[in-house]
């Protein structure tokens, strides 16, 4: 038995006591988080759990074509504070630092839940949880998710399939990323045989960006910065530019997909204010330098190929020029 086949007996064991489990994903959602999130919520529903999914925000339009769309709720500190108190269990998927929680994190800590937690990324000390489910090999915390239920030879329905295939294509750039394997498209193989229209799913993902989005891509690229002779480009949105257009829901990837695909593009760094002055950061690469020990030097965390965090608004400026004189001087280094 591997060491997380042992953890997975763990969880089982645990639950066995647990009724009431809270999970939640991380602040800003991708379809990694979802995707974990759904399979895990149908679960431990079908295993007749009293199961609450929460987001911190409403989920993406892009995966709105989810079933898990209809069994999700949006944090709230008011009314969902009684609720994680009252929980025998709290599951986070798809993050390794307490500070992707966001506002939930204080909720969580200050309550005396046990917490369990499935990721994928590289984590320090063993974990942030009692219970760590961490496969850093993983192609995704989905995929985890879904080598639990099999684990434990839990139900599979449509549902949970769809969840688990959101989770691996999001994570591999619709099979495109160097973490895709044989086994990754053997697994998409099998999930799709529980009636998965994939046409709809990537048009749903990668081609529904409205006028809006459009442009603001358009503004991101335009005044791109480009140093390191190309290898490094970054760019900052302000808040009021994505209102002046019209933005209904800021969605990082299609811009850094774009700003990524140059030839000769390392590394890329999107910088967006949000309405509280704060900066939400999203870091991507081609495998060098890794992107999550960048972030971790911030607060933040993620792996080699995709990390994010987020600077205060007090210090947003400050930390924005020390992080890109950072990659500069660890591109120049190499």
């Amino acid at each position: 038995m591997t060491p997380i086949e042992t953890r997975f007996d763990e969880l089982q064991e645990k639950l066995k006591g647990a009724e009431k489990v809270v999970i939640s994903g991380h602040q800003n959602a991708d379809g990694d988080a979802v995707g974990a999130v759904g399979a895990l919520r149908r679960h431990l529903e079908i295993e007749d759990k009293d199961v609450t999914a929460l987001l911190l925000e409403p989920l993406s339009p892009r995966y709105g074509f989810m079933e898990f769309g209809k069994h999700y709720q949006v944090f709230d500190p008011e009314s969902h504070g009684a609720l994680i108190d009252d929980a025998d269990l709290f599951i986070m998927c798809d993050l390794s630092t307490w500070g992707r929680l966001g506002p939930l994190s204080k909720v969580v800590e200050e309550s005396d839940v046990s917490t369990v937690c499935f990721d994928h990324h590289p984590c320090e000390n063993g974990g942030p949880a009692d219970i760590n489910l961490l496969d850093p090999k993983a192609t995704a915390t989905g995929r985890i998710a879904w080598d639990y239920i099999n684990h434990v030879e839990g139900h599979v329905d449509r549902e949970i399939a769809e969840s688990v295939f959101v989770s691996i294509c999001s994570d591999t750039g619709w099979f495109r990323y160097p973490n895709t394997s044989g086994s990754v498209m053997d697994l998409a193989a099998e999930l799709s045989k529980f009636r998965l229209d994939l046409p709809a799913i990537y048009r749903a993902i990668y081609q529904s960006n409205s006028a809006a989005m459009l442009r603001l891509l358009g503004h991101a690229t335009r005044t791109m910065n480009e140093e390191c002779g190309g290898r490094f480009v970054w760019s900052f949105i302000r808040r009021r530019f994505i209102e002046d257009l019209g933005v209904e829901r800021f969605d990082a990837d299609p811009i850094l997909d774009v700003m990524r695909s140059g030839d000769q593009v390392q590394v890329v760094a999107l910088f967006t204010e949000q309405a509280d002055g704060s900066v939400s950061v999203s870091l991507r690469s081609r495998g060098e330098p890794d992107m999550n020990v960048i972030a971790r030097q911030f607060g933040g965390g993620g792996h080699v190929y995709a990390s994010g965090t987020s600077f205060p608004p007090n210090t947003a400026e400050h930390d924005i020029r020390s992080m890109v004189a950072l990659i500069r001087r660890v591109l120049r280094a190499e």
